[in-house]
């Protein structure tokens, strides 16, 4: 094959919807395509080619409605299929000179035919594909963390070990005195043989050998062993490969260094956030609730090494918090003397959500009893705030810079208070007082009187249901951030103005859904909180479809992820946790499967701009 077209092979190998492709496949596709170069301001597709699959090799090329709105940019490696009605009403130009290579129909679809791995990337629903980006981050995850990890990292003990020629009674007596599952049988200064407490019942007890008998009728004496220098995930592969639970670690000259039980493994994936749990509520002081909160990254390191899901991350975070925020209550309540009235702290935002990370901040508001009385009670419940808010400054989770805070005088009401403050908001829905419901009607109690806010749900929820003007206001509100329309080069293209180096997952990921979510639950007067949960019941309560429901939770959950995975990379390198992630840092494939995310929201968006009878946006 001459240069140049093994040139192109190996551009076309190196594109997410050809990786699928064996390379006997890979190595004929270069003499079956067509070289286009066009220059700017040519028709594309030009009206002399067929329909056929056009992929950008260098260039770009726009994307525009009938309105002339872009909608989408294509540079290189990017991928458009021309079939006979494929444009639509759709205008396409090309905005540099370009040079694309133009696979004909019927290659492309013998393609498809030939390799259902490659059809499944044109074929699939959106939803279909993000299910499989969830499953990859996940794994990814746990290889990553794996593969930076080596084995003699995870030994805690010195090596628990006997001759071959000690009875089984006097080895299952030091096993249980060592408190092992395995005991490792040297003999002449070299491992020979490994007993089990399963060999002890299987090869032992079931099968009525006498227990004088020595270890070595009963020993596993095959054995598959590692060293210490070599990666947890390679002892991950030879657990599952080989179907055993220990693996003795030999240093390179043969020397009995330890042995790793699955155990082990699973130890160091799992998750501290209950003993993080159980720190924060016995802590003493303000202090000792701070050394918890700085532990909070390492517990999103070491969730996202394990692969842990959106909902479970989150649950784990906020867990952790909650507990921080409740202890700090008790010893404001310690320091202060006994609450004047009943109260309760809420949490607004992702922590009453349940949807945190480590990187987070302060939005709390105080629910106080109708007996509440300014003049005589406002200090100590002004004090309290300022000593939980303090606190949790401390612990490393900062202030709100809008000071939506229990510290904030118009944060701490009593019952009819807030009850007055919602009826405002839903019968006046002004930007900035939308702005604030947003918030506040997602607060959660952490810590005191439940039945408070309860009390605020019966009469709030109801108004708002009936309120078409508010709920109005909310989806104008859900459609003030319009979705990136994908990548071009290193940049995030959101519009023909604007195009930012970085791609931040919560301002143009996460909070469009959670806004949309928390529209259908006021618009069906639902109690849930959750994102994720809001979206169900929504579904289940014929709000939308279950299709739309289940792309909007597929692509909240993937943001959220890669949000996670993100920060976890950042705690690792010891970097200041952001939410803005570097587009060059994306695979081909993470980048399609975030094009795909921002559709379903832009989708959402526009269903929701119809529905809602909303004016005045895009």
């Amino acid at each position: 094959m001459a240069a140049e077209l093994w040139e192109i092979r190996d551009f076309i190998a190196g594109l997410p919807a050809f990786a699928e492709l064996p390379a006997s496949s890979l190595d004929v596709l270069p003499r079956r395509l067509v070289v286009r170069y066009l220059r700017r301001g040519r028709p594309f597709p030009p009206d002399d080619a067929g329909p056929g699959l056009w992929i950008v090799r260098s260039g770009a090329v726009t994307v525009r409605d009938s309105q002339g709105a872009l909608q989408e940019k294509l540079g290189e490696g990017d991928l458009y299929h021309a079939t006979e009605d494929a444009a639509g009403d759709m205008q396409l130009a090309v905005i540099e000179d370009s040079l694309f290579y133009h696979l004909p129909e019927s290659v492309f679809e013998a393609l498809m035919q030939d390799y259902p791995a490659f059809a499944w990337r044109f074929e699939r629903s959106r939803r279909e594909r993000l299910e499989r980006a969830l499953t990859e981050l996940a794994q990814g995850g746990r290889v990553e963390a794996l593969m930076a990890t080596t084995v003699g990292s995870l030994l805690r003990r010195e090596p628990v070990s006997t001759s071959p020629e000690t009875a089984i009674r006097e080895g299952a007596a030091l096993m249980s005195e060592e408190q092992v599952s395995a005991l490792l049988l040297v003999e002449g200064g070299r491992l020979v043989g490994l007993v089990t407490d399963r060999d002890l019942r299987r090869r032992c007890v079931a099968a009525g050998r006498s227990v004088d008998e020595p270890l070595r009728a009963i020993m596993t004496d095959r054995l598959v062993t590692i060293g210490p220098e070599a990666p947890a995930f390679e002892a991950s592969l030879r657990f599952s490969r080989h179907n055993i639970h220990h693996l003795p670690v030999l240093a390179e000259g043969g020397e009995l260094v330890g042995i790793l039980s699955t155990s082990d493994l699973l130890r160091h994936q799992g998750t501290h956030a209950i003993h993080l749990v159980r720190d924060a509520l016995a802590a003493e002081d303000v202090e000792a609730v701070a050394r918890v909160g700085a532990r909070l990254p390492d517990l999103e390191l070491q969730l996202v090494s394990m692969g842990a899901d959106a909902e479970p991350l989150g649950e784990a975070m906020v867990t952790v918090t909650d507990a921080m925020t409740r202890r700090l209550t008790e010893l404001a309540e310690a320091e202060l003397g006994p609450a004047p009235v009943p109260w309760a702290w809420a949490a607004l935002g992702s922590q009453g959500r349940r949807e945190q990370t480590a990187l987070t901040d302060q939005d709390s508001a105080l629910i106080l009893d109708d007996a509440f009385e300014p003049a005589r009670h406002g200090e100590w419940f002004e004090r309290m705030a300022r000593f939980v808010s303090d606190g949790l400054a401390e612990a490393g989770i900062t202030p709100c810079p809008g000071e939506t805070m229990a510290t904030t005088d118009d944060w701490r009401l009593s019952v009819t208070g807030w009850q007055a403050k919602f009826r405002d908001w839903i019968e006046q829905p002004e930007p900035h007082s939308v702005m604030l419901t947003t918030n506040f009607i997602d607060m959660r109690v952490v810590a005191g009187d439940e039945a408070l806010l309860e009390a605020i749900w019966d009469e709030v929820r109801p108004q708002a249901r009936r309120n078409t003007v508010f709920q109005r206001a909310l989806a104008h509100n859900a459609l003030a951030v319009r979705m990136p329309l994908g990548f071009f080069r290193r940049l995030v293209v959101v519009d023909d103005e604007q195009h930012d180096e970085r791609l931040d997952l919560k301002h143009y990921g996460l909070l469009p859904i959670a806004d949309i979510a928390r529209l259908h639950a006021v618009a069906l007067g639902l109690a849930e909180l959750h994102t994720v949960r809001r979206l169900e019941a929504a579904a289940r309560a014929g709000g939308l479809s279950s299709e739309a429901a289940g792309e909007l939770v597929d692509a909240w959950r993937f943001f959220y992820v890669l949000r996670a995975r993100h920060q976890a990379g950042q705690v690792r390198r010891g970097e200041p946790l952001d939410n803005r992630l570097d587009p060059a840092s994306l695979s081909g494939l993470e980048r399609d499967h975030l094009r795909d995310a921002f559709r379903v929201v832009d989708d959402h968006q526009r269903w929701l701009k119809t529905h809602f009878d909303v004016t005045g946006t895009r």
